[in-house]
């Protein structure tokens, strides 16, 4: 097969192009003119490719490449080219500038068919400085130092430039200034002002406030499947502000978290009305509250699997009907069984039943154990009234009632016990976490105590905080969390009336994990636990998000449960450690942990009582 050689003469360059000659004979059968044309046509559509050079940094570099010229189409002639050079040279500038590089330099080769940018980056500057700049309310004072919006924008003094990190610092700007009562607020795209003799830069956001917003009035859109006016005034219980008040996206924020945290709705959106201006003060204006509810699927069923060493293969189900009545209230009914426990739990839980935010729980409940140190099947009933204080802070009380019949496997003498009791129980929590199933911030702490009439008249308290601190944040998520637990309990009253299984024990799944279920604790001659009056556990635990699907922890917990009301001492503590792997799901954590003990014990008979290790396999995070 012949070739058909075409000469094309370009401004600075001769091209020899080859035609396959079947091609030719093609061509040359059209007129002159439509044989030029088609020629023309051939050597136009070869495309050039480019190519940068100098940038190591794959994101950079990436986002380069993305804001030049299509150079994948046809070619031009070289004025027009050497035209689209010098415009992309000024884009990949541009790109340059906002990771810090302002004295990179940047020179272009046509190398046929490639074009070449070839960068040199030379210094990147760092940020030494942040400034507002106000384009309304030039008198206008927030209070924010320089240190401030440093601490806003998430970005560190004297760190290297990303304008990734400092438009995120916009958007949370934005939220700063909407929590202060201006919802209408507009910043502007950041500006840098580089300084070249110190190699530094300063970031400046232009804030236009417009006015401060009043609210005059809410009002309430509902989609449900039952009246609307009956779970209204749950609605209304949760907004936080009133009509007059200054608008702030904390309290939209507030309200939102809480009515989603209900169950009973699926959407919630926060609209504003139109502004209109305040007759006496210029820089204030008058707006309407729109919220607009769309109610979630009513029912739900859950069903999970959990998996310990010591506990084996567990089973959780649970059925829930929310808004049952129409004002808020859920029934629900939860099943947790496994090898050694069976637990039963029918609840029903009221909202603002005397007073705003006044919750009524109640639950009827069935336990059946069958563990190292007793076997129990008990049945019972609790009623608690809770009155939220602040936003976080519950305090309730209650009554409860308890029937059990307990064989104590560590007293043989006597093996059965009867209790059947009343109690009052009285507690409080405090909850400032930012999650209830994975939080990464805040404190969480609980106490309860219960004093029972019958049978055993003792009185049970037990106290658990854990505190939440991000270490490590990017700009979207933390990914390094210091999670900290502790736990205490004690139990007054005459030993000798306190039957077996309302003892303090400590190890397991949601305890020292390097220890089994109910392990830890002193032990009879032949290994078994007897448990105590009082406990106390302590656990620390960082979380490291590695992608938006796994995580890893490591741990390190320690515990003990003693005979009597006594100091606990160093020496008498028990101890575990190991690693894990966390697996995010819509649905929650998926959670596998491998636990080692420090120290593994023997009965005086020699038989061992503490495994080597302890596997748990479950849904959620330990605590």
């Amino acid at each position: 097969m012949g070739v058909f050689v075409v000469l094309f003469f370009g401004d600075d360059h001769i091209q020899f192009t080859c035609i396959p000659r079947d091609r030719t004979s093609r061509l040359l059968q059209f007129p002159v003119v439509a044989r030029y044309v088609a020629l023309w046509l051939f050597l136009a559509l070869q495309a050039w490719s480019a190519e940068i050079e100098g940038i190591s940094d794959a994101e950079i570099a990436t986002l380069a490449k993305a804001q030049i010229s299509n150079w994948e189409g046809r070619r031009n002639d070289l004025t027009v080219t050497k035209a689209r050079i010098a415009k992309d040279i000024e884009l990949i500038k541009r790109v340059l500038h906002s990771y810090g590089y302002f004295d990179a330099t940047i020179t272009a080769e046509i190398k046929d068919p490639k074009i070449i940018f070839r960068v040199t980056l030379n210094t990147r500057y760092k940020l030494d400085g942040i400034s507002l700049v106000y384009t309304d309310h030039k008198d206008y004072r927030s209070g924010l130092t320089v240190k401030h919006v440093f601490g806003i924008t998430k970005i560190d003094y004297d760190s290297y430039v990303d304008f990734k990190r400092i438009m995120d610092g916009n958007d949370k700007l934005k939220d700063r200034f909407k929590s202060d009562g201006f919802p209408f607020v507009i910043l502007a795209v950041p500006r840098l002002e580089p300084d070249e003799q110190r190699k530094k830069a300063k970031v400046v956001y232009t804030v236009t406030l417009n006015r401060k917003a009043i609210i005059d009035s809410t009002t309430i859109s509902i989609k449900s499947q039952k009246d609307p006016k009956l779970i209204e005034p749950f609605v209304r219980n949760r907004i936080p502000w009133k009509d007059g008040d200054v608008y702030s996206s904390t309290d939209v924020e507030t309200m939102t978290e809480q009515l989603m945290a209900s169950g009973i709705f699926a959407a919630v959106d926060v609209d504003l009305s139109a502004p209109t201006q305040d007759p006496n003060d210029p820089y204030v204006c008058h707006t309407t509250a729109l919220v607009s509810i769309e109610e979630a699927k009513l029912r739900d069923i859950s069903v999970g699997a959990k998996y310990g060493s010591t506990e084996h293969l567990g089973l959780l189900l649970s059925w829930s009907y929310y808004n049952i009545d129409g004002r808020g209230s859920k029934l629900s009914t939860i099943a947790d069984i496994t090898k050694k426990n069976r637990l039963l739990k029918v609840k029903y839980d009221m909202y603002d039943v005397f007073y705003k935010k006044q919750d009524f729980a109640n639950s009827i409940f069935y336990v059946k154990d069958d563990v190292d140190a007793y076997k129990v099947s008990m049945v019972g009933a609790e009623s608690m009234l809770w009155q939220t204080f602040f936003t976080n802070l519950k305090i309730g009380a209650g009554a409860c009632y308890e029937n059990a019949t307990t064989i104590d496997k560590v007293v043989d003498k006597t093996p059965k016990t009867k209790f059947k009791a009343a109690g009052i129980p009285v507690g409080l929590s405090f909850d400032t976490t930012d999650n209830y199933l994975d939080p990464s911030r805040g404190i969480r702490c609980s106490s309860m105590m219960t004093p029972y009439f019958g049978t055993s008249n003792v009185s049970v308290f037990l106290t658990k905080a854990s505190m939440y601190i991000p270490m490590l944040t990017d700009a979207f998520k933390n990914t390094l969390i210091l999670s900290l637990y502790s736990k205490f309990g004690s139990i007054f009253g005459k030993k000798s009336s306190i039957p077996r299984h309302k003892f303090f024990f400590a190890g397991g799944n949601n305890s020292v994990r390097g220890y089994g279920y109910q392990k830890i604790s002193d032990l009879s001659d032949d290994g078994k636990p007897i448990g105590g009056e009082s406990l106390f556990e302590f656990g620390v635990e960082p979380r490291f998000r590695a992608t938006d699907d796994i995580g890893i922890v490591v741990f390190f917990e320690g515990g003990n449960v003693r005979k009597s009301n006594a100091l606990f001492k160093f020496k008498d503590m028990l101890f575990g450690y190991g690693a894990g792997v966390r697996y995010y799901t819509p649905f929650g954590q998926i959670r596998l942990d491998l636990a080692f003990p420090t120290k593994i014990r023997k009965a005086k008979t020699g038989k061992r009582v503490d495994s080597r290790f302890n596997l748990y396999v479950s849904v959620g995070q330990a605590f």
